[in-house]
């Protein structure tokens, strides 16, 4: 079971691999939407460039998958700094 922590950009990450979901908000057609990417924390961090910028559900799902085919048992979620 992946366990799911929610910290603030200032906290320390965990030593062990995981991985992270960065959370933002976006607006798109007037609205504020929930965005979001992720990572694996030993690799780098793109800023979800390109197509990895998720709807934040959707971006929550991908991790856990991601999670659980690499096992990696924790996801670190996030807001983007300010």
């Amino acid at each position: 079971m992946v366990e799911v922590i929610y910290q603030s950009h200032e906290e320390p990450a965990p030593a062990e691999r995981h991985v992270v979901v960065v959370v933002h908000q976006e607006i798109l057609n007037g609205r504020v939407k929930g965005k979001a990417y992720f990572y694996d924390s030993e690799k780098r961090d793109f800023g979800g460039s390109g197509p990895f910028d998720f709807l934040l559900d959707e971006a929550m799902t991908r991790a856990q998958r991601f999670a659980s085919d690499n096992r990696i048992l924790k996801i670190i979620v996030r807001s983007k700094q300010p």
